[in-house]
């Protein structure tokens, strides 16, 4: 194997895993064709890349990668003992099992030397202290911008270079193959200090997921004893007045080639239910059925949710969660007086619930999957920070109607709560104390676990006034990670760069690619593969993997690999969606295909979509910014935007301003000039401006 690790090239699967789509016939089919038949000829040459690292001798590396938790750390820090189907025991204080195989495939000594809980940016601010002399790589989570920055300050070294004088040959192929990862992580000076941990490129990152039961149960079975509570009703609808969804304003959809769903009339369900003179559980449900039967040809009223052919909008579903809502005994069995319509995974998720700004009319909140991308690229090409947007500021108002009328898990708000609420609100159903949810917005595999809560399914998004065209739309792409890792300056000597060097390489040859994404050979089927729902061949797991995972993690395939193997740690690697497919349930499969079938479009850094508005539309912006010395100091002293409490005071609006119960001293803004004005105070015009000077030299041709 020694004398393969410089040599190869990316393997066709991971190119595949890469470049496809979705299966959306929206995607571009032609670029995923031109990229399988890149990945056959890739396949059929393996051509050497000549990388001049000389394996012949040991050389030890020093490794300081900080995560904030000592279970996903290089080292096992498990408290019993891990035996691998060979017999090899791993014990606390060893290199996890992957971390091992590749010391001895490099020819290497590896030596943690990380605080083992520490988190990234803090230790980051401790090294810099010392020009990052105490170890050889530095990496972790969300620590790009940073590992950018020093690397333009010399701390850390030139890989472009390295790239040129024939190191790393097999990253260096990758960064040809994917202009926009190269684009994202190169520096203001034209050089790369850093590689960067990149998802799932060109696959839907998270999505919609329902209980399914709930819904056929509510609109679908006859004589169902409908709760008799009184609902108090606040949120006045969108598609009311002069938007009302009627002909060309999305009177006709199409979920799928070859299925049109027509909207019949210009009903407002919303305006339907807020004019009942009665409103509980019986009155609410029976009008949406009503109404779909005015409006819909489908054979159960529950279709207009579930299914190819649905068609609901963000009214629609708003009008769904308020029977869910007011019909808790009818869907718990009286187990419970209240359950949940909306909620996201955890508090440090609330910005999730912002996610439905895609749905009133294409609003942009996060122009990737973080919550820091706070930026859309408008339709010159320039960066906008969405957060201060009066679009954003008016579905702030529609989300706090939603909160007045209890559709939205409100503990989500507190940041000091950190309760899994997916787990308490879809995993207590039969416990002592149960707890009752609906609706979340997260990652297909995890959140249709059967150990988690065999009713959950994946839905189609809401049609919606996307960019100007009518559409299905995710603004949720996987995307380039703000993480990864850079070799130090001064913590290395020229072996140790070199050494280095063909460490970050080999996790981008076919082998490394593989064993980061899957673990051991001895953890995978020899000469076994499985075909995904997108059709490709990927690694197949061996039952040890699956059985040891179930008793150790619960049966949490990504956290056994992560905190026992020491796989999928966020060092630089492109992760396969093979992975993910492998652990997914058969509603999770059944999800995918649901999604991959449709004409679902989703954000990528392509940025590929139906023709609207604004070109930009679709395009995902980069992870991090390279910013110089004088920009940081600029948004230091000048902007304070980058932090928790602007986000607070966007979540007061949500919390209070409907109900109007603010308590003292909690500012709600009650006009967007009024909450312009906050934004404008911090400095959004030179943090703007500085941004914009950041994205022109990344995107300039260098």
């Amino acid at each position: 194997m020694r004398n393969k690790v410089a040599g190869g090239i990316l393997c066709a699967a991971m190119l595949a895993s890469l470049l496809s789509g979705c299966g959306s016939s929206i995607v571009d089919q032609a670029a995923t064709k031109e990229t399988a038949e890149t990945a056959e000829i890739v396949q059929q040459t393996e051509e050497a890349a000549g990388d001049k690292t000389d394996l012949s001798e040991v050389v030890p590396l020093k490794f300081n990668i900080a995560t904030g938790n000592k279970s996903r750390t290089m080292t096992y820090n498990q408290e019993s003992p891990l035996t691998l189907p060979d017999g090899t025991v791993v014990t606390a204080g060893m290199l996890k099992p992957m971390w091992s195989y590749v010391e001895k495939e490099l020819n290497s000594k590896f030596s943690d030397v990380t605080i083992q809980d520490v988190k990234a940016n803090d230790m980051i601010q401790t090294e810099s202290t010392s020009n990052f002399s105490g170890a050889n790589i530095f990496g972790g989570e969300s620590i790009a911008e940073r590992l950018m920055f020093y690397g333009t300050e010399g701390k850390f070294v030139n890989l472009t270079e390295r790239m040129e004088a024939g190191y790393m040959p097999n990253f260096k192929d990758y960064l040809s193959k994917n202009p926009d990862v190269k684009s994202a992580v190169t520096a203001y000076d034209g050089n790369i200090y850093h590689v960067p941990y990149i998802a799932e490129l060109n696959q839907i990152a998270r999505t919609f997921v329902i209980r399914e039961s709930w819904v056929t149960g509510l609109l679908d079975a006859e004589g169902a004893a409908y709760d008799q509570s009184s609902y108090d009703v606040h949120y006045n609808g969108f598609y009311v007045e002069g938007n009302r969804r009627t002909g060309e304003n999305g009177g006709t959809v199409t979920p799928k080639i070859g299925i049109d769903i027509v909207k019949k009339t210009d009903q407002s369900i919303i305006e339907i239910q807020n004019a009942l003179e009665v409103k509980n559980g019986e009155t609410l449900t029976k009008a949406l059925i009503q109404y779909i039967a005015d409006n819909y040809d489908y054979e159960n009223p529950s279709q207009l949710f579930l299914g190819e052919a649905a068609a609901y909008d963000i009214d629609e579903m708003i009008a769904l969660m308020r029977c869910i809502k007011a019909n808790p005994a009818l869907l718990t069995e009286g187990k419970a007086s209240a359950v949940w319509p909306l909620f996201v995974r955890q508090s440090n998720y609330r910005e999730d619930l912002l996610r439905l700004s895609t749905y009133f009319d294409g609003v942009k909140v996060h122009g990737a999957d973080s919550y820091g991308a706070r930026w859309y690229i408008d339709e010159n090409g320039d960066v906008q920070y969405t957060y201060s947007e009066e679009g954003v500021y008016n579905v702030l108002q529609y989300l706090s109607m939603m909160e007045a009328e209890g559709l939205i898990y409100s503990d989500a708000y507190d940041l000091t709560e950190k309760t899994n609420y997916r787990s308490t609100l879809w995993g207590t159903d039969t416990g002592e104390a149960p707890s009752f949810g609906f609706m979340t917005y997260d990652w297909i595999a995890s959140s249709t676990a059967d150990s988690l809560n065999p009713d959950t399914v994946v839905i189609l998004p809401p049609v919606a006034n996307v960019n100007g065209a009518w559409q299905y739309y995710l603004d949720n792409g996987r995307a380039i990670k703000p993480d990864g890792w850079a070799i130090s300056v001064a913590g290395s000597t020229e072996a140790e760069i070199q050494r280095a060097c063909a460490v970050m390489d080999y996790f981008f040859t076919k082998e490394g690619s593989v064993l980061q994404n899957y673990g051991l050979p001895i953890n995978l089927e020899s000469g076994k593969t499985y075909e995904g729902p997108d059709g490709i061949q990927y690694p197949l797991f061996t039952p040890w993997v699956y059985e040891t995972s179930n008793n150790v993690a619960k049966g949490d395939l990504s956290t056994f690999l992560r905190d026992w193997m020491g796989c999928l740690i966020p060092i630089g690697y492109q992760k396969e969606i093979g992975f993910e497919y492998q652990y997914t349930s058969e509603r999770g499969f059944e999800g995918w295909a649901l999604l991959q079938n449709s004409t679902t479009n989703f954000a990528t850094y392509a940025g590929k979509g139906i023709t609207g508005d604004n070109p930009n539309y679709y395009k995902m912006v980069p992870p991090v910014f390279s910013l110089t010395s004088r920009q940081k100091e600029t948004i230091s002293d000048t902007t304070s935007l980058d932090t928790d409490d602007i986000v607070e005071y966007m979540f007061n609006i949500v919390r209070y301003q409907a109900k109007g119960n603010a308590p003292q001293g909690a500012e709600v803004a009650g006009s967007y000039e009024e909450y312009a004005a906050k934004f404008n105070e911090r400095g959004l015009g030179i943090y703007e401006e500085t941004y914009q000077a950041a994205y022109d030299v990344m995107t300039a041709d260098k």
